[in-house]
């Protein structure tokens, strides 16, 4: 390894940590919230769906929150990215680096929150009488790195295009909020009637989130989900990394 790879890396790991620590820093309960948040919101779909509407469906609990725990990774690294370069303009402005570190930095830190989430969903898969298998060593790993594929992807177009357009914020917020809903978190994909299955296929993180969900809840990895999601990983990285790297020839000068 020579020296610039170690410096670079070196940088890397100094804005992963500045991510993780500066998000809870005057927080009482630190970084138990990034743990608090999904499960109090896997509660208040639990809540709504199984006592109030009685949504009947067995294992609900770990069916919610090996979605839940996942996508919180995907909508939190894609809505702070969006802001990632604007809020360090002044840092771009001074320091010679690879700009794409600080997307990188932002998606890393959210996924050491995925990662503490993890002993939850084991626990739970205990609870409702599995046990992981040789699948999770495997399919885990896998899917970290098609999700930050496609997260990457997805978080360089929209930070960039935020620099020149700065009404993206505002649109980011209600495409995540809208791809919520049109995702199979808190309802199975057979429950879609047939014909409006095709929309839910088009969203980027549909076999994404049914590949986490085979692994916790039937100790399976689905290679038709995986091949989808891998496919749409290597479609959106690549498209992300060439409009980034087109744009930000203008990006000292925009911002």
């Amino acid at each position: 390894m020579n020296k610039k790879t170690r410096q670079q890396l070196d940088l890397l790991k100094l804005l992963v940590k500045k991510e993780i620590t500066l998000k809870y820093k005057r927080t009482y309960m630190g970084f138990l919230w990034s743990l608090l948040n999904p499960l109090l919101t896997g509660l208040v779909f639990f809540i709504a769906f199984r006592i109030f509407m009685r949504f009947e469906m067995k294992d609900y609990t770990l069916f919610l929150l090996a979605a839940l725990f996942p996508w919180t990774w995907f909508s939190a690294s894609v809505t702070m990215s969006t802001n990632t370069l604007t809020s360090n303009a002044s840092l771009i402005k001074k320091v010679l680096f690879p700009k794409h570190f600080l997307i990188v930095a932002t998606i890393m830190g959210q996924l050491v929150n995925l990662v503490f989430a993890l002993p939850i969903l084991l626990v739970l898969v205990y609870y409702y009488g599995k046990t992981p298998a040789l699948n999770w060593f495997i399919g885990i790993p896998l899917l970290i790195v098609v999700q930050f594929a496609v997260t990457y992807g997805i978080a360089l177009i929209i930070s960039m295009v935020n620099v020149f357009f700065r009404d993206m914020e505002h649109i980011v917020n209600v495409c995540v909020n809208m791809l919520f809903w049109m995702t199979p978190i808190i309802y199975p994909l057979k429950a879609v009637p047939e014909r409006y299955r095709v929309y839910l296929s088009i969203n980027p993180v549909t076999y994404l989130m049914q590949s986490w969900r085979d692994i916790f809840l039937n100790n399976t990895i689905n290679w038709y989900n995986m091949s989808i999601s891998f496919v749409t990983a290597i479609a959106v990285f690549g498209a992300g990394s060439l409009i980034f790297k087109r744009l930000d020839k203008r990006l000292d000068e925009v911002l």
